[in-house]
């Protein structure tokens, strides 16, 4: 009738409305949340004009019980106009489904699209940059080769890190190893609590990592028998306020070193990628008896 008044509710609609007893109440009253959101005046339009109408995935905030505060629900519905003798419309028969659990894996999946996207385009242009700088620094196409596909299996282990925790985080200590393996355990030390990377932060100290475990083994302390890296960090802040991750990698009995005469990819990638890619620093010393890095980096986004 002209109040919208409830007459007939099935099982399903109870259970969507948190059981309440609507027989008898006009919608106004009997749902009042419904209120301002649409849905009463798209009845007494299907009454006014004796038209149906269909709503697809259509959002519905309702208080299912006297305590909550108002849910969410995501419906599939029809609006039937109910004709008297006379073929006017008098009232609206309403049928419906509650869809919200596929609507949630609907909007889970374009998220998770979104994000595979976002992710293979950052990929794109970091192997776009190795391969314009490795080739800018490469003397022939053998050196390039050994380079550029170098640096891609370091990206790729980084991404196998974070694959493993369906890309919420890396272990800063996991990064580290994936490098250090394969020169065997007396040739590193490593000193630190535990630190969860997001995955920019991963991927960009583990394409540094790299850099520094490569330079290491060509002519750094991984070049001799005895040669050992040390790497040591340790977490400054408070847990609740801005943290910091102070790290420092500091190569040991290895050849004197010098400092080189020109900067090249590893160099400009180790000072350069943390401050553009995460706000972080780092900062290479050159010191005879081995080379240095300290790298700072802000653990909670405060770049």
């Amino acid at each position: 009738g002209p109040e919208l008044t409830f007459s007939l509710v099935n099982e399903a609609y109870l259970r969507l409305i948190g059981r309440r007893a609507v027989i008898g109440k006009p919608v106004s009253e009997a749902l009042p949340e419904v209120r301002d959101q649409g849905f009463l005046a798209l009845l007494e339009q299907v009454v006014r004009t004796g038209e149906p109408f269909i709503g697809r995935s259509v959002s519905v905030h309702l208080q299912r019980t006297a305590e909550a505060s108002l849910e969410e629900r995501f419906v599939d519905f029809i609006y039937q106009p109910i004709r008297n003798a006379d073929g006017k419309p008098w009232g609206v028969f309403v049928e419906g489904s509650d869809v919200t659990d596929r609507v949630r894996a609907e909007e889970q999946q374009k998220l998770l699209l979104d994000e595979l996207n976002h992710r293979v385009k950052n990929t794109l242009a970091t192997v776009q940059s190795i391969a314009a700088q490795t080739l800018r620094t490469s003397s022939d196409a053998a050196a390039f080769r050994a380079a550029f596909e170098a640096r891609l299996m370091a990206l790729s282990a980084t991404h196998d890190l974070l694959t493993a925790s369906s890309w919420r985080s890396a272990s800063l200590r996991d990064v580290l190893l994936s490098e250090f393996r394969p020169h065997g355990s007396e040739r590193y030390e490593l000193e630190g609590p535990d630190v969860d990377l997001t995955p920019p932060q991963a991927l960009a100290l583990g394409l540094l990592f790299h850099e520094l475990a490569t330079n290491a083994a060509k002519y750094g302390a991984l070049s001799t028998p005895k040669g050992c890296v040390r790497v040591h960090w340790r977490i400054d802040g408070e847990a609740s306020l801005a943290q910091r991750l102070d790290l420092t990698w500091k190569e040991h009995d290895g050849p004197t070193v010098t400092r080189p005469t020109r900067r090249g990819f590893g160099s400009r990638l180790i000072e350069r990628s943390l401050r553009v890619e995460i706000g972080g620093k780092a900062a290479l010393s050159f010191l005879p008896e081995g080379l240095t890095c300290h790298i700072a980096l802000p653990l909670k986004g405060d770049a």
